[in-house]
C-alpha cells in the first residue's frame, strides 16, 4: 500500500495581515517568533496543482490559501518579516519559487533560484557569522536542502547576492527535512524511515533528542519544543523535551504548520 504523506513546513511568523499590502524589508535581525495564533496552515504533496490550505483552528474551517498553476507542492515557508511573500518548493523538481500577496491576488510564480539537483526543504535562518556579529545581528537568510537516494545530503543558503553557500553536510541517513530555533540552531529529522529521529545539530556535534516508531517529515522547533506531523499518521503532535508525543490536532491526511 503506497502510503500518502503530507509534507509540511511549520513556521511562525510575526502577526502581520496577510491581507494587507506589499511592505518594505524590516532590518534585519534575530528570526521573529511569535505564540501560535488561530491559524494552521498545510500543504499536501500528493496534490497537482498543490496548495497551501489554511485551518481555523476554532471553528476548523479550511480553505485553500494559495493554489500553484501546476505542479506539486511539498515544502513552503512564509518570510518571517514580509508573511506576504510565499516561497514553496517541489521536492521532484530544482527550483525555489516564490510568490507574492498583492491586495486582492496572488503574483504570478515566479523562480528565484534553480539547484543543480532537487531540493526537498526551505527554511528562514540566521547567516552563519564568524567573529564579532554586526548591530542587529545576522542578515536572514533562505535556507534549502538536497538529500541523496542513499542518505545524507547537504544544506544550503541564498548568500546576499542569491549564491547558494554550503552551509553543512549530513553525513547520515536524512531525507532533506530540517528546522532553526529562535536562536538560529539547526535541528534535523531523520525523515521517511522508521523509527524515527529528531536530531540538534550544535558546535559541530549531532545529539539525538527524540526517538519515534513512525517517520518524522516536516517540523518546528520552538522554545524546547518540537511541533511535527509523524509518517502516515492524520494529526499534528507536539513534543515536550524529556517528555513524550501528545496529540494536537487532527487533519486530512497528515501533516499541518503553523503561522501568526
Amino acid at each position: 500500500m503506497v502510503r500518502r504523506f503530507l509534507l509540511v513546513s511549520l513556521v511562525f511568523l510575526s502577526g502581520l495581515s496577510l491581507w494587507g499590502a506589499e511592505k518594505e524589508a524590516p532590518p534585519i535581525g534575530s528570526i521573529p517568533m511569535t505564540p501560535i495564533s488561530q491559524f494552521l496552515y498545510f500543504a499536501v504533496a500528493s496534490e497537482n496543482p498543490g496548495s497551501v490550505y489554511r485551518l481555523n483552528l476554532l471553528t476548523k474551517d479550511i480553505s485553500p490559501l494559495y493554489t500553484r498553476p501546476h505542479g506539486q507542492l511539498y515544502s513552503f515557508a512564509f518570510h518571517p518579516g514580509i508573511p506576504e511573500k510565499l516561497y514553496y518548493v517541489n521536492a521532484n523538481d530544482t527550483k525555489i519559487f516564490r510568490v507574492l500577496w498583492l491586495r486582492d491576488h496572488w503574483s504570478e510564480e515566479e523562480v528565484i533560484y534553480q539547484h543543480t539537483t532537487y531540493v526537498k526543504d526551505i527554511a528562514f535562518g540566521p547567516e552563519p557569522v564568524t567573529g564579532t556579529p554586526a548591530p542587529g545581528g545576522p542578515p536572514l537568510r533562505l535556507f534549502f536542502s538536497e538529500a541523496t537516494g542513499a542518505g545524507g545530503g547537504k544544506i544550503y543558503y541564498l548568500d546576499g547576492r542569491n549564491r547558494p553557500v554550503l552551509f553543512y553536510e549530513v553525513r547520515m541517513w536524512w531525507a532533506g527535512d530540517f528546522a532553526f530555533d529562535e536562536n538560529g540552531v539547526l535541528y534535523l529529522s531523520s525523515g521517511n524511515r522508521a523509527p524515527a529521529k529528531l536530531y540538534k545539530v550544535e558546535g559541530g556535534t549531532v545529539y539525538t533528542l527524540y526517538r519515534h516508531p513512525e517517520p518524522i517529515k516536516g517540523f518546528v522547533v520552538r522554545g524546547g519544543r518540537f511541533a511535527s506531523p509523524t509518517g502516515g499518521a492524520p494529526f499534528t503532535s507536539w513534543i515536550s523535551l524529556p517528555g513524550k508525543w501528545k496529540s494536537y490536532l487532527r487533519t486530512p491526511g497528515g501533516s499541518a504548520g503553523f503561522r501568526t
